[in-house]
């Protein structure tokens, strides 16, 4: 397999690390600056307009960076997962001649994706079909690619790696998790909470994912509110590539409605307060977490309702970390959207679709 990602991504870096990628290239790509938070401003904003202007022909180098690539390896199926490097790939791809398959994490297509669209051999989404504005004859519900790591956690996994974490099994573990950068807001007004969790939940364990660039502010922020035998029950963590062992760990987590992270908590049946962020461009967190809000499997917090109400987290957090059953009730209806298999039926789908193109 060979992966062809953005220059100046860490996550093409990170890409190294697997096994399974024979040949990594990189090339440049454009990132469309929108701010709906911002409305009409943004096009005043001298910086964003210049960016953009700048990311135009970072786009156009990444065409023919893609094209001569592309044109070397000959492969026989490109996959895109819709983020900014898809746009000059699988143009690369098209001008080649090869067909290439979108996939949505989300449920709203990324606008990259919906650039490429038109020219596209299959749609893969994680949503149902309907949900998209793609060509229902090409649309397929794959649901989302996840590591193997990510299991339906029984009482004996949760046990083993809380031994891994050396957790005790009496313990309440509570998880906040912003996504892969973290999400400082969301970071600092659970630090401030922190003291009245560990006062009102007996036996309190935290897990807490910071992103790198929070984690040593993290660090200094907690150490002003704990006290020394608060600070021995929390795990301050910067950037991991083991999620499912800190997840699979937990009682109840609190995250950001990324596709992924979603996905990979609803197979591993755990409870969630899920606060989208709603400063993204696309609303695509928001959408996918009022899908699950509205069959109750997830506790929905909105980020204007927390701006307004300061304590509205730590009241959810108490409140469902002291019930038994609505612990259970998040966790099997979370798990009714879990969608285990997803990596080999897409594996399936494309090598099938290379073989009949040829």
């Amino acid at each position: 397999m060979i992966y062809i990602g953005q220059k100046g991504d860490i996550f093409t870096d990170v890409t190294n690390l697997e096994n399974s990628v024979d040949k990594i290239y990189k090339v440049r790509a454009g990132k469309f600056r929108r701010y709906p938070s911002d409305g009409l401003r943004q096009l005043l904003d001298v910086a964003t307009f210049l960016k953009n202007f700048r990311d135009f022909f970072f786009v156009i180098v990444g065409v023919f960076q893609s094209y001569f690539i592309l044109k070397k390896i000959k492969p026989d199926m490109v996959f895109s997962r819709g983020g900014y490097v898809s746009v000059p790939v699988c143009l690369g791809a098209k001008l080649n001649k090869i067909p290439y398959i979108t996939h949505d994490s989300d449920s709203i297509a990324s606008l990259a994706n919906k650039i490429i669209a038109p020219w596209a051999l299959k749609h893969f989404v994680s949503m149902p079909e309907e949900t998209y504005s793609y060509p229902l004859e090409k649309t397929i519900n794959t649901g989302i690619p996840l590591s193997s790591n990510f299991v339906k956690v029984t009482s004996d996994i949760k046990s083993d790696y809380r031994k891994k974490l050396k957790i005790k099994d009496n313990k309440k573990v509570l998880m906040l998790i912003g996504g892969g950068q973290g999400a400082r807001e969301l970071n600092n007004l659970f630090i401030k909470s922190s003291f009245k969790f560990f006062e009102s939940i007996p036996n309190l364990y935290i897990i807490h994912v910071v992103g790198k660039l929070n984690y040593e502010a993290a660090k200094k922020d907690y150490s002003k509110i704990l006290t020394n035998d608060q600070s021995k029950n929390i795990k301050i963590v910067d950037y991991t590539n083991e999620v499912y062992i800190y997840s699979g760990a937990s009682d109840l987590i609190i995250t950001r409605a990324g596709a992924t992270n979603l996905a990979e908590f609803a197979i591993q049946a755990k409870p969630c307060i899920v606060i989208p962020s709603s400063y993204l461009a696309s609303g695509h967190q928001v959408e996918n977490a009022y899908l699950l809000a509205r069959s109750g499997a997830i506790e929905l917090i909105i980020d204007k309702d927390l701006e307004k109400d300061k304590s509205l987290l730590e009241t959810k957090i108490l409140e469902l970390i002291n019930s038994k059953e609505k612990l259970i009730e998040l966790s099997d209806k979370f798990y009714k959207f879990a969608k285990p298999g997803s990596a080999h039926k897409i594996a399936k789908l494309i090598i099938e679709l290379a073989s009949n193109q040829n």
